[in-house]
C-alpha cells in the first residue's frame, strides 16, 4: 500500500453525481484503501455510493472558504526611487544595498543588465531603464553570508514597510546621517 501519509485531496465536486459543493457546504467522505493506495471519494447529502468497496473512514466536512495567497505588494516607482537615491552612496553599508535592489529591479525587469566592467580593481555592473533610455552603473561589493542576510532582513523590512533596521539605511541616504 501506499506511503501512510499520502492521502487523496478534497474534491470539488460529488463523486456519484457530479454536483460542485458550494463554499460552506456540507458532504460526507469515504476513504477506501486498496494495494495501490488510498482512494477519497466526496459525497453530496442526497447521494449514497454504489458499487464501492468497504470505507475505512467516514466523514462528514465542508468546503472550506478558498485561501487568500498574501501577496507583498511591490511598488516598482518606490524601490526604483530609493535605488537612484543611493546613486551617490559610499558607506559600504549602502553601497551593498544598492547593489541588492539592482538585483531585484533587474529580477522584476525594472533594470536591464548591460555589461560587467572592471573599474580600478572593482567590478561595476552596468544597467539599463529601457523605458527611460537611461542606465546605472552599480559597483558589484564582495558579500559574505552574513551581510547577505542583513541585507536580505533589510529588504523585506522595505517591502513590507516595516521600521527597523531599515532606518539607518533611509536616513543616511537622505544625508541625515546621526553619528552620536
Amino acid at each position: 500500500m501506499a506511503d501512510e501519509w499520502d492521502m487523496p485531496r478534497r474534491g470539488d465536486t460529488c463523486a456519484q453525481c457530479g454536483h460542485t459543493f458550494e463554499i460552506g457546504e456540507v458532504f460526507r467522505t469515504h476513504l477506501c484503501g486498496s494495494p495501490e493506495g488510498y482512494a477519497r471519494r466526496d459525497y453530496c447529502a442526497t447521494c449514497s455510493p454504489t458499487n464501492e468497496p468497504d470505507a475505512i473512514a467516514l466523514w462528514k466536512t465542508r468546503r472550506p472558504e478558498p485561501a487568500t495567497k498574501r501577496v507583498q505588494p511591490f511598488d516598482r516607482e518606490a524601490i526604483y526611487a530609493f535605488f537612484q537615491r543611493l546613486e551617490d552612496a559610499n558607506e559600504p553599508e549602502q553601497v551593498q544595498f544598492r547593489f541588492v535592489l539592482a538585483l531585484l529591479l533587474w529580477r522584476k525587469k525594472m533594470l536591464k543588465f548591460q555589461q560587467s566592467l572592471e573599474t580600478d580593481g572593482c567590478e561595476t555592473w552596468e544597467f539599463a531603464v529601457p523605458r527611460l533610455g537611461t542606465s546605472h552603473r552599480v559597483a558589484r561589493p564582495a558579500l559574505d553570508e552574513d551581510e547577505l542576510e542583513r541585507l536580505s532582513s533589510q529588504l523585506e523590512q522595505l517591502l513590507a514597510g516595516e521600521p527597523g533596521e531599515l532606518d539607518i539605511v533611509t536616513a543616511t541616504a537622505s544625508g541625515e546621517r546621526d553619528d552620536g
